[in-house]
């Protein structure tokens, strides 16, 4: 396990009262993941999940690249030369695996046999001297999981030589024509061809909207406006244009060829404006030139053919330059794992054989999905959340479906895959708003066509019965669902979905149901978590969701860590607060990103770090029947924010990590959050353990977006905050505390919203961003500190359960709630329910620190123990 050489070491050196917390793990460590590779993958002794591995190390000269999309990157790296060698043979005398990469990661390609694996990797200089890493080993044993794709040269020896060959297979052209005459995908590319060609192409400088760019003076401001202005009239195109190749391969009509390269050829030559800016107008280009060349190829002039191929040796050349030695080692890259390398993928298969550089690409781009897709990580959950995981669309299921194809190979063998399909049915169910993780979580308010096409592609691609149960019930309520999304930029699957067979399979004649499934799912790993009340009933389903996470608040997440959300019928109720305005303007920055727009704790004022430094993680937790259970550890989230890639970000930008910001040296000593599911009946139970190195202030909060809170002060430690939303749902919090508390609510942002991207709505009207209300509740100075939240979330159909309280005892629903709410002795929670037979139990000091479950299930008692697990983090 990753990193258990801290906790034994703080066993070792703490005073005798850590005996009776064995079970509880302190880290010490800044990060859990580094949004650079440190550790070799796998990690010195680490027993492996899947057979072969995927052998990865940190790079000899690593760095961060560009910082922010328009800015330019740092220096040209230099291109390196790698030595791997792999043996049981600790001496590497016999039987030994070796390679040479030009990259920092190497694919065995074949199942390695069970016992203790030898390896090590070299940089080599230029002038051949080899510099050897330490000898790391790892155990192979029958709890891995085969998964062994083929090899480059294995696909390649099956990768057709004619075209078409990306897009569809040349031999299978004309049963697909046929095939597809019924779908309504190949009607709507016919329709949006026969559009393109009734309206003429206009030079980007004479389209593109330039009256708000000219108004900013913020670098970044002014870039990503320009970029924003440019993708409109190019994305636009890029649309025109895929429609004209998808209906040539539907028809053979050349009319399509034509207009089609008239077109192409007009928005090639905008490479050189001024206007054309970003790297997702470059990919766009360098993918209408793929499919162009492959498509087209046969009607090809020696002019086009020259013009196409050089637009894909040129972009392909500056993305591969991009990805080699940076790629495979970052924790995240959102716009090369959205889109732009599937793009570069399809180029270099498209060219391959054809242009020397493809066969470069091709080798990266195939080695590098192997190594480190689909998921960053086995748990199936997406860090970035719900709105980023709909732009990885395409390449999720384009590349591997591409792949399958060629090789006959199941790339969606993956266990990520079935994985994946539950976090796309917990995190946003049916008719539901999404769990409100990530940027943008806002704005995904149901499950949009890409979703619903994506979980469809699951239950093709993986026989798995909850997404086909989840695509079922949508489209029983909402047949026309798929329509109207034809060339969506990175989440429409049409062009999948012509060749895909007319019924989905469960693999079951019983078709299960949304509401078979457990109540709560964990994504340990992601650092998420939802319980829900009635899966299967989205409209009276009470929903929490829960983030804290290894990644901490870098690339799109949020500094979010141990906060909540609530919902019912679909909608929100205490909720994420602030509009998704800009990467790192000041509303998102000091209003939206930051923690003070959460349903968490503020420790003195002070908010969590930007970065991976910022992090939590989920220790423990339980999905049972008659309750469930999840715990947050945020004890690492807080404190000055110190990564370089933030640092210069907020350089570049203006942003101001200060005190008065709310960025300060760190006086957290321990933040775990314990939530308990009690049932179905809607109540949330969650338990706050808070200690500083100090004495500070400890500020509960609470957030509504549609609805102002009603407040009811019961008692200087006592508090009921109601959450309403649109349908009659309601949250109501009765809040305890070992300290009397101040409250207040305000209805205005910490720093008010901005319209500066003349962002629009469906009208046409400039859009105007609502203000929120904001419920904190904060402590006088104190070292320790306790809540407890009940937090009962229903609908207009019941009224609220009753809480009594006597002492530090409580009853609600039939459930009896003890707790240690007193500011000394072990932070201590019981929930109890005779008639149900259920109970859980945590002590800091008893039981080594472990909670002790006993759940009802089928009619038979369980029992489990949990202590806290560190799962291994690769980067």
């Amino acid at each position: 396990m990753k990193h258990i050489s801290y906790y034994l070491l703080l066993l070792a050196l703490l005073p005798w009262s850590v005996s009776a917390q064995k079970h509880i793990m302190r880290l010490t460590q800044p990060t859990l993941m580094n949004e650079v590779r440190v550790d070799p993958s796998p990690l010195n002794g680490q027993h492996i999940a899947m057979n072969p591995p995927r052998l990865a190390w940190p790079d000899k000269f690593p760095h961060l690249g560009p910082v922010l999309d328009g800015v330019e990157g740092e220096e040209v790296k230099p291109h390196v030369t790698y030595r791997i060698r792999l043996s049981r043979d600790k001496s590497f005398k016999k039987e030994v695996i070796s390679a040479e990469r030009n990259w920092a990661f190497f694919n065995p390609f074949e199942p390695l046999a069970n016992g203790t694996w030898y390896w090590q990797h070299a940089y080599v200089d230029a002038s051949g001297r080899e510099e050897w890493s330490p000898v790391y080993h790892f155990v192979v044993d029958k709890s891995a999981r085969v998964f062994s794709p083929p090899s480059l040269k294995e696909l390649l020896g099956k990768l057709p030589a004619h075209h078409p060959r990306i897009l569809l297979d040349k031999n299978e052209w004309d049963a697909f024509i046929v095939n597809s005459r019924t779908k309504p995908e190949a009607q709507a590319y016919l329709n949006k061809a026969g559009k393109a060609m009734k309206h003429p192409l206009k030079h980007l400088a004479e389209e593109i909207d330039t009256t708000q760019v000219v108004k900013l003076t913020n670098i970044v401001q002014y870039k990503s406006t320009l970029i924003r202005e440019s993708r409109k009239i190019v994305d636009r195109e890029e649309g025109n244009i895929e429609a004209l190749i998808r209906a040539y391969l539907l028809t053979k009509d050349t009319v399509y060829y034509r207009e089609g390269m008239k077109r192409l050829s007009e928005v090639l030559s905008w490479k050189d404006s001024k206007y054309f800016a970003g790297d997702f107008n470059r990919s766009t280009i360098l993918s209408m030139a793929t499919s162009a060349y492959d498509a087209f190829y046969n009607l090809l002039t020696t002019d086009e053919k020259a013009l196409l191929l050089g637009c894909i040796r040129e972009n392909g050349a500056r993305f591969y330059e991009e990805y080699v030695n940076h790629l495979e080692n970052r924790i995240a890259d959102n716009h090369v794992w959205q889109m732009t390398l599937r793009i570069l993928t399809m180029a270099a298969f498209a060219t391959v054989g054809e242009l020397p550089e493809a066969d470069i690409w091709a080798d990266y781009c195939y080695n590098v999905w192997v190594s480190r897709f689909p998921g960053l990580n086995t748990d199936g959950g997406w860090h970035n959340g719900d709105s980023y995981f709909h732009v990885n669309i395409r390449t999720l299921i384009e590349v591997p479906a591409f792949y399958s194809r060629i090789s006959g190979f199941d790339f969606f063998a993956d266990p990520w895959y079935n994985n994946n399909a539950l976090y796309v049915v917990y995190e946003q169910p049916p008719f539901s708003k999404s769990s409100g993780q990530g940027n943008s979580h806002e704005s995904k308010r149901l499950p949009n066509a890409a979703r619903v096409g994506y979980a469809e592609a699951l239950a093709r691609q993986c026989n798995n019965p909850w997404a086909a149960a989840y695509v079922r019930y949508i489209l029983d309520r909402d047949p026309q669902m798929l329509g109207g999304s034809v060339e969506g930029k990175a989440g429409d699957l049409s062009w999948y979905r012509c060749f895909a067979h007319e019924e989905v399979s469960t693999g079951d004649t019983k078709k299960p149901e949304l509401g078979d499934l457990p109540n709560c799912k964990v994504f340990n790993e992601t650092g998420t978590a939802t319980m829900h009340t009635a899966l299967g009933e989205p409209d009276k389903n009470a929903m929490l969701s829960f983030r804290s996470s290894s990644y901490g608040s870098t690339s799109h997440a949020l500094a979010n860590q141990n906060a909540f959300n609530t919902f019912y019928g679909g909608k929100e109720i205490f909720y994420s607060s602030g509009h998704r305005t800009g990467f790192t303007d000041d509303h998102g920055m000091y209003a939206y990103r930051n923690t003070r727009a959460h349903n968490t704790i503020l420790v003195n004022g002070m908010t969590q770090k930007m970065g991976t430094e910022g992090y939590g993680w989920i220790p423990r937790w339980y999905e049972g029947k008659q309750l469930s259970y999840v715990v947050g550890d945020a004890s690492n989230a807080y404190g000055e924010v110190s990564a370089p890639l933030w640092l210069e970000r907020a350089r570049l930008s203006g942003t101001k990590y200060t005190p008065e910001n709310g960025w300060d040296k760190n006086k957290l000593k321990c933040f775990r959050r314990h939530i308990i599911q009690l049932g179905t009946t809607g109540v949330y139970v969650i338990y706050d353990e808070l200690e500083g190195t100090e004495p500070v202030t400890w500020s509960y909060l609470l957030h509504t977006t549609s609805q102002p809170m009603e407040v009811n002060t019961l008692a200087p430690d006592a508090v009921v905050v109601t959450g309403h939303n649109n349908i009659g749902g309601t949250s109501v919090a009765h809040l305890f505390a070992s300290e009397k508390m101040q409250t207040a609510v305000v209805d205005t942002f910490f720093s008010a919203p901005t319209n500066w991207k003349n962002v629009t709505n469906a009208k046409g009207q400039s859009v105007k961003y609502a203000n929120h209300w904001h419920f904190n509740a904060t402590t006088p100075k104190a070292q320790t500190a306790r809540f407890l939240s009940i937090i009962d979330t229903h609908g207009n159909d019941r009224q609220g359960w009753e809480v009594t309280r006597e002492g530090n005892t409580l009853q609600v629903a039939g459930w009896t709630i003890e707790c240690n709410l007193g500011a000394t002795g072990p932070a201590m929670i019981r929930v109890s329910n005779k008639a149900e037979g259920a109970s859980l139990y945590y002590n800091e000091a008893k039981n080594g620190g472990a909670t002790l479950v006993k759940d009802k299930v089928e009619g038979k008692s369980v029992k489990q123990k949990l202590v806290d697990y560190l799962p291994d983090f690769e980067i």
